[in-house]
């Protein structure tokens, strides 16, 4: 079917179908530049058409739980077989709200800067009576709980019977519990006792949805974490003189992630590794040859989920997202802070000096030279074993127009059980490959904590992390 218009009727169709291409246009432009990929993928982006500039800053609050169950290895009948005994349980938490700027540089070319701020952070360690009204501690039954009786910790003086609060000058505490923990961070301290690093990055997407939308949005991270706190340290001849947060590393930490929208959903997975690097003036001390493992834990993982968008109206710039997420990350063997770091720090059961010095040569005023040798107080990091984490991450994310952003979430984590104590002795250095001089001892070395059959293990270690985020956008 032809239908044949008049010139008048024709000049006036063309018209309007060149007013709508403009229209339309218009708004795929405007679509483009307001764009957003999972949040996993977003990249601040600037000079592209409609948006010469963009600038975002975030204001993040996370307040994280941390669970865990404290064991300790036994020696069986015969010597020749370990067995593994509850001990202590742990608790600590965190508060942090943590300030970030974006600066889009290019087209998919993003400049960050982030500052978290410990709000507090505080720990403590009780007996492990978690079986409640079943609690045995001796008689006929197999002990399934602790007391100050049948507590290792106790009984290596480890904690003083009738327990340590260095929150109080190291008076004793009533209960079940047996140590308590300084108040650290902002609330606790302050100045840099507030810090732990601050994180500047550079993310570049060299592919991007938005702009060709038979390609995925991949983005790749590198961000340096400069440590500019006070160190976390803790001495129980002054309990109150340190508040720090930071372990004292400058980490590298490298991602790449990958995202595609199809539809109502956007799958995303990204890759990522942590290199830490000690300070000069952290407790990453290196003792010498006879020290094998002398560097922080360094860390790696995954993630993997998918953005549920059951609302998006790219026109007015109002988008919801439910996002589901899932992670494995893996920590290798290294020194670190482990859950019972401050429990053990400051013991003088574990002082190098020459009451050690039966168990350690290197110990001893005689001994060579160390970092370690006569000093008073032992640091609390110790060698941790390698160990994997599993979690899930549930979020909501809200966009209300161009310039305003919310999410919430809830995060959490699960740490497979691992050592938390078990330095080598040191390494032989002559023809018998026996450590047997001073010299070839591991100073950091403490078998009353590291000797097979007497380390700290972690058990059921969960963390739990809420967090509310709020970013404008220009």
């Amino acid at each position: 079917m032809s239908v044949n218009l008049t010139p008048a009727e024709a000049a006036i169709y063309r018209d309007a179908m060149l007013r709508a291409c403009l229209l339309a246009a218009g708004l795929l432009a405007a679509t483009q530049g307001a764009a957003r990929a999972a949040d996993l993928t977003d990249v601040a982006s600037s000079f592209d058409e409609g948006n010469r500039f963009d600038f975002r800053f975030r204001v993040r609050y996370d307040h994280l739980e941390k669970r865990a169950q404290i064991k300790r290895e036994s020696e069986g009948p015969g010597q020749d077989t370990i067995a593994i005994f509850k001990d202590l349980t742990y608790e600590s938490h965190r508060d942090q709200l943590a300030l970030r700027a974006e600066f889009g540089l290019y087209h998919d070319l993003m400049l960050h800067a982030e500052l978290p701020i410990i709000l507090e952070e505080a720990s403590s360690y009780s007996l492990d009576q978690s079986a409640g009204s079943g609690c045995v501690f001796d008689g006929p039954g197999t002990p399934n709980c602790v007391n100050d009786k049948n507590s290792t910790t106790l009984h290596d003086m480890i904690v003083p019977t009738g327990g340590y609060d260095a929150a109080n000058r190291g008076v004793g505490l009533s209960g079940s519990q047996v140590f308590r923990s300084v108040t650290r961070g902002a609330r606790g301290g302050s100045g840099g006792d507030a810090f732990d690093t601050l994180n500047l990055g550079l993310t570049w997407g060299p592919l991007s949805q938005a702009r060709d939308d038979t390609k995925p949005t991949w983005t790749i991270l590198v961000e340096g974490q400069f440590s500019i706190g006070n160190i976390k340290a803790f001495d129980r001849a002054s309990p109150d003189r340190n508040h720090g947060v930071s372990e004292g590393t400058h980490n590298l930490f490298i991602q790449t992630a990958l995202s595609k929208r199809f539809r109502w959903f956007e799958p995303y997975w990204s890759a990522w590794y942590l290199l830490p690097i000690a300070r000069g003036d952290s407790l990453y001390v290196d003792y010498g040859r006879a020290q094998k493992q002398k560097n922080p834990m360094q860390r790696g993982g995954t993630s993997f989920g998918t953005e549920i968008v059951p609302l998006d109206r790219a026109e007015r710039q109002y988008k919801l997202a439910i996002d589901v997420r899932g992670r494995i990350e893996g920590h290798f063997g290294g020194r670190g802070y482990s859950e019972a770091w401050e429990l053990l720090a400051g013991a003088p059961v574990l002082a190098c000096n020459d009451a050690q010095a039966q168990y350690n040569p290197a110990c001893g005023s005689s001994a060579p030279a160390n970092p370690y040798n006569m000093k008073p107080a032992f640091t609390g990091v110790t060698t941790i074993e390698n160990y994997a984490t599993l979690g899930v991450d549930l979020g909501l994310q809200a966009q209300l127009g161009p310039f305003i952003r919310f999410r919430t979430g809830f995060i959490y984590s699960h740490d497979q059980s691992h050592l938390i104590t078990g330095d080598d002795i040191g390494s032989p250095m002559n023809g018998t490959g026996r450590v047997t001089q001073a010299s070839e001892f591991n100073p950091a070395y403490r078998p009353i904590i590291d000797q097979v059959g007497r380390r700290y293990l972690v058990d059921n270690v969960n963390l739990y992390d809420f967090y509310l985020w709020a970013q404008v956008m220009f």
